[in-house]
């Protein structure tokens, strides 16, 4: 399960010649730099297998509100001499603030999968039954997978934009699943069970946006 019941979740190209640059801010400086702030539990960097963007970030926090708070606004609106020479590198940029509606699991995994949808008007109460109360549990079951989430950007909150991430373009996703397993193989045999298309027209859902596979980096947890 997910270790609190919100998240930030961003999805982002940078390009290899700036790899090692972004490596030393975002594993030395970034992340430590968030998971010390108050509420937030643990911070993960996965890197592409088969994905449009080369990176997926996510930070689990206590809740929606240490995202829109005192604490991490005001890291995020001074940002450092490393931050400003270095967030210039980043693209393509996919990030929300999301709640967590449901979380099943036992753990964290090597590999992450996450698919972004959008439920048709009048069926989000559909859509929401079928990942809580079927999907996502019996995804869990499954002993290679390690997690199974879904998250719901906050709109109004994702539309905040920090210092530090001013000057960059961003899309904010809707709603989000987010499947972790010990194997790429569990992860798209269960992405090809339960959201193929003709199973997201039953439930009232438009095709899958995108869908990204993508292996750990690196986890940090708060001090």
């Amino acid at each position: 399960m997910l270790a609190g019941s919100g998240v930030m979740i961003n999805w982002s190209d940078v390009a290899p010649e700036h790899r090692m640059a972004y490596y030393e801010w975002h594993c030395r400086e970034h992340m430590l730099g968030r998971v010390a702030i108050h509420g937030f539990i643990r911070g993960r960097r996965y890197l592409s297998i088969q994905a449009k963007r080369d990176f997926l970030i996510i930070y689990e926090v206590k809740d929606l509100t240490v995202l829109t708070g005192q604490d991490y606004l005001a890291k995020a609106n001074r940002p450092s001499a490393l931050t400003q020479r270095t967030t210039p590198v980043i693209k393509n940029s996919i990030r929300g603030l999301c709640q967590v509606k449901a979380s099943f699991g036992i753990g964290v995994g090597g590999y992450a999968m996450t698919l972004r949808f959008e439920p048709h008007p009048g069926a989000e109460t559909q859509w929401e039954q079928y990942l809580k109360n079927k999907a996502l549990p019996q995804i869990a079951e499954n002993p290679e997978i390690m997690g199974a989430h879904w998250l719901q950007a906050d709109t109004a909150a994702s539309r905040e934009v920090p210092v530090e991430r001013q000057g960059r373009p961003t899309v904010i996703p809707n709603g989000v699943v987010v499947l972790e397993g010990v194997s790429r193989l569990a992860l798209e045999n269960a992405a090809t069970q339960w959201f193929s298309e003709s199973v997201l027209v039953a439930q009232g859902c438009s095709s899958v946006s995108e869908t990204e596979l993508y292996a750990l980096q690196i986890m940090v947890n708060a001090p």
